[in-house]
C-alpha cells in the first residue's frame, strides 16, 4: 500500500496517527476514536479532518489530534500533546519493513549518546553514528543507510524519546509498535513478562550459584531479555552478544542501558539461548539450533534453551529425534521443564521448553545418570510457581549429592537411558517419582537417615532391602476409576455462620498452616439443619486443595466440617491399591496447579504388606515430632521468662563457682 502525505499545516509536526493511533494516545478503545470523528464532524470544534490515507485508512495529524483531545477533554491522557510522538510515526516509516525500525532505533540510540539531533545536518548524523560507534557493532550502518535514503526522522527520534521518558523507554514503544505487524514470527514473537523473568531468574540463579564470569547472549535473545538480564546481573560478570539476527538490536538497547555489550574475558561461560533463531523453521532445524548451543559448551560451561515443547520434548519424527538423543548422549542435559501456555504473545496456545545444560556428572556412570523432568504445562506461572521451579532447575546443576538430596516441587529425576528408550515424549508422565532408581541406593539412605535421626527416633523401623518390589505410581484418574479412592466435594459454607463453638472446620486456606485448625468451628445442630446431606470427614481422610497451589494434610481423627473449596479424599480400606493417607498428602503440594490438573495427579503406592507398618512408623514419629515440639515450645518460655525477669531486675544471675568462692556479705 501506498501512503499520500499533505503538506502538514504550518507549526505542525509531520508525523500521523491512524485511528488505532488516536485510541492509544486518548487511551480508549479503537471504537471511541471511530465515534468520536462520526459524532463531531462538524461544529466550532470539530474533530480533526484526515491529513492522508494510506489505502482507504485515513492519517490525522498527531499534533492537531492531541491539542483536540486536551482542549476537548475527550479521552484519559491529559498528557496527549507530550506523549503524540509515542503513537504517532513519521508518513514515510513502515513498520512492516525490519530496516525502517532498525534506522529508528539506530537514530534513538545516537540521539542518547549525543544529547540531541536537533540541528544535526545528515552528514553530521553519520559522523557523530561513526564516532560513537567505530566498529560499526550496532547503529553506524543503519544511520548511514537512513542518511543515504534522504529520509529524516532525526525529530522525530528525539520526540519519541521525550514522549517515553528515556531511550529505553523509546526502543520499548518501537518494539511495541513493531510487534503490532509481526503476526508472522508465531513461535519466535516476544516473550511475556514472566517468560521474561523465568530465564532472567534461572540465569542470575546459576550464576552466583557456580560463579560463571562470562554471559554470552546467543541466538532468539531479544532486547526485553537482554537488557533484564543486564539489569540482573549488573557488573558481575562479562556480557557478550553472538553474531545473531538480533546482535544489532540487541547491543542497541544493551547501549542505552548502559552496558557494555562485548566484553571477553576467560572462565566458565553461561550462554543464554532460544530456538529456533527465526520464524518458519522445522523441528529439524530448532534442534540443530539447540545442539549448537550445547556444542559451544566446554568444561564447566552451563547454558539455558528455550524453544517449543513439541521439539524440545515432544514425539518426533526419526531424524529429529537423533539429534535430540545425541544431547542425552552427552551427559550435558541436565533438565527438562515444559512450561504453561501463553508465554509467546504470538503464538499463546503453544507451550514453551526449558533445557538446563551443564557439565556431566563424570562421577556417575554413563548408564545410571538421571536427568530432571518437570511438566508445568498446566500450572499458572506465579512468582511463587517461578521461585520453587528456579531452586529445581537450580539442583539439576549441581553434584550427584545435591541433586538427590533436594526435596523437589514440581522436577522429577528419571533416568536418561530411560528417556531415549521413548519413542513418543522425552517427559514422563507429570508426577512420575523416583521409585524407578536403584532399590539399594534408598536402602542404604534409609539406613543413613536412622542413624542421625536415632536419639529421637521412637522404636526403630526395621526393614530389608527388598528390590522388585515397589508398586507404580498412577494417576489420580485412574486410582478413582479402580475405587481405590473417593473423592468427597466440601460443603459451601456462610463464612458468617463459623464460630469458635462446635465442630471444626477445615478451609483450604488451613493447609497452608494446620497447626491453626480448631479455631474456625461451627454448631453441629446449625450445620446438620443448613446441610442434611452433607458428610463429615473419617479418620485417615485427606483434606485437599488444587489451587492456587496444590496442599494437603491428613485428618487423623474425623469428625470435621470441610468447606468448599477443600475437598476430601476417602481412601478405601478394603481396597486401598496400595495407597497410604500420609504419602498422599506428601505428594500433592509437588503437583501441577491449574483447573484440572489434579486429574493427572501421580500418587505414589506401596506393597500391601507394608501399608500397616508404614502408617504405624508414621504415627510414632509423629508423636516424637510433637514432643520435641513441646520441649522446644517449653525451652523458648523459658528464655523469655529468664530474659524479663534479670531485665526488670526481679533477679541477679551468679555464676556457680562464683558463689563458692565469694567473699561473705557485711551482717
Amino acid at each position: 500500500m501506498t501512503t499520500t502525505a499533505d503538506t502538514p499545516a504550518t507549526g505542525l509536526d509531520p508525523w500521523l496517527l491512524t485511528l488505532s493511533g488516536v485510541a492509544e494516545l486518548a487511551r480508549v478503545q479503537r471504537p471511541v476514536a471511530s465515534m468520536w470523528r462520526t459524532r463531531f464532524a462538524t461544529g466550532d470544534d470539530a474533530f480533526p479532518v484526515p491529513a492522508s490515507r494510506r489505502g482507504t485508512a485515513p492519517l490525522f495529524h498527531a499534533r492537531e489530534v492531541a491539542e483536540w483531545l486536551v482542549r476537548t477533554d475527550h479521552g484519559n491522557n491529559p498528557d496527549a500533546v507530550a506523549d503524540a510522538a509515542a503513537a504517532a510515526a513519521p508518513s514515510d516509516l513502515n513498520w512492516d519493513d525490519p530496516n525502517h525500525v532498525a534506522e529508528l532505533e539506530a537514530l534513538i540510540v545516537l540521539s542518547a549518546e549525543v544529547g540531541g539531533l536537533a540541528g544535526m545536518t545528515p552528514e553530521e548524523l553519520v559522523e557523530a553514528a561513526a564516532a560513537a560507534d567505530p566498529k560499526n557493532e550496532a547503529f553506524a550502518a543503519e544511520v548511514a543507510q537512513h542518511a543515504k535514503r534522504g529520509t529524516d526522522w532525526a525529530q522525530f527520534a528525539d520526540a519519541i524519546i521525550d514522549a517515553a521518558y528515556s531511550p529505553a523507554g523509546a526502543l520499548a514503544v518501537t518494539r511495541r509498535r513493531r510487534a503490532r505487524h509481526a503476526a508472522g514470527e508465531s513461535s519466535t514473537g516476544p516473550l511475556a513478562d514472566n517468560a521474561v523473568a523465568l530465564v532472567s531468574a534461572l540465569v542470575e540463579a546459576i550464576v552466583r550459584y557456580h560463579g560463571h564470569e562470562h554471559l554470552v547472549l546467543e541466538q532468539g535473545v531479544d532486547e526485553v531479555l537482554a537488557a533484564d538480564l543486564s539489569r540482573a546481573l549488573g557488573d558481575e560478570l562479562t556480557l557478550t552478544v553472538g553474531e545473531t539476527v538480533h546482535a544489532r538490536a540487541l547491543r542497541r538497547r544493551l547501549r542505552v542501558e548502559g552496558v557494555w555489550a562485548d566484553g571477553s574475558g576467560d572462565g566458565r561461560v553461561v550462554r543464554v539461548a532460544r530456538v529456533p533463531g527465526a520464524a518458519g523453521a522445522g523441528l529439524e532445524r530448532i534442534l540443530t539450533d539447540a545442539e549448537d548451543v550445547l556444542l559451544a559448551l566446554d568444561g564447566a560451561d552451563a547454558a539455558v534453551v528455550l524453544g517449543p515443547a513439541r521439539a524440545l520434548v515432544g514425539a518426533l519424527p526419526r531424524t529429529a529425534r537423533e539429534i535430540r538423543d545425541a544431547v542425552l548422549r552427552s551427559g550435558r542435559l541436565r533438565a527438562v521443564a515444559r512450561l504453561p501456555r501463553g508465554l509467546v504473545t504470538t503464538a499463546v496456545r503453544e507451550p514453551l521448553t526449558l533445557w538446563v545444560l551443564g557439565a556431566p556428572l563424570t562421577e556417575v556412570p554413563s548408564g545410571e545418570r538421571f536427568t530432571l523432568v518437570a511438566d508445568l504445562v498446566d500450572s499458572p506461572l506465579t512468582e511463587s510457581v517461578r521461585d520453587d521451579l528456579v531452586g529445581d532447575l537450580l539442583a539439576s546443576t549441581g553434584d550427584a549429592g545435591t541433586l538427590h538430596a533436594r526435596r523437589f516441587r514440581f522436577a522429577r529425576l528419571a533416568r536418561t537411558t530411560s528417556l531415549l528408550t521413548r519413542s513418543g515424549s522425552l517427559l514422563p508422565s507429570p508426577g512420575t517419582r523416583t521409585h524407578d532408581t536403584d532399590a539399594a541406593r534408598h536402602a542404604v539412605l534409609l539406613e543413613r537417615a536412622a542413624q542421625a535421626a536415632a536419639l529421637d527416633l521412637p522404636d526403630p523401623v526395621a526393614f530389608t532391602s527388598n528390590p522388585g518390589s515397589a508398586v507404580p505410581a498412577a494417576t489420580l484418574t485412574a486410582l478413582l476409576a479402580a475405587r481405590h479412592v473417593r473423592l468427597l466435594p466440601g460443603t459451601r459454607l456462610d463464612t458468617a455462620s463459623t464460630g469458635s463453638q462446635g465442630l471444626v472446620v477445615v478451609a483450604a486456606d488451613d493447609l497452608d498452616t494446620p497447626g491453626r485448625i480448631g479455631a474456625r468451628r461451627i454448631d453441629p445442630l446449625q450445620f446438620a439443619a443448613q446441610h442434611a446431606s452433607a458428610q463429615l470427614t473419617q479418620a485417615g481422610d485427606v483434606i485437599f486443595r488444587t489451587g492456587p497451589t496444590p496442599a494437603a494434610w491428613v485428618d487423623a481423627e474425623g469428625s470435621k466440617v470441610v468447606a468448599y473449596p477443600a475437598r476430601v479424599l476417602r481412601i478405601t480400606a478394603a481396597d486401598p491399591g496400595g495407597l497410604v493417607p500420609e504419602v498422599v498428602a506428601v505428594d500433592i503440594p509437588t503437583q501441577p496447579a491449574g483447573p484440572g490438573a489434579w486429574k493427572r495427579w501421580m500418587l505414589r503406592r506401596v506393597a500391601p504388606a507394608s501399608i500397616k507398618p508404614l502408617r504405624r512408623a508414621l504415627a510414632d514419629v509423629a508423636v516424637a515430632r510433637s514432643e520435641l515440639e513441646r520441649r522446644i515450645a517449653t525451652l523458648d518460655q523459658y528464655v523469655d521468662t529468664l530474659t524479663a525477669s534479670v531485665a526488670a531486675g526481679a533477679v541477679t544471675l551468679t555464676s556457680p563457682n562464683d558463689a563458692a568462692t565469694a567473699a561473705p556479705t557485711p551482717q
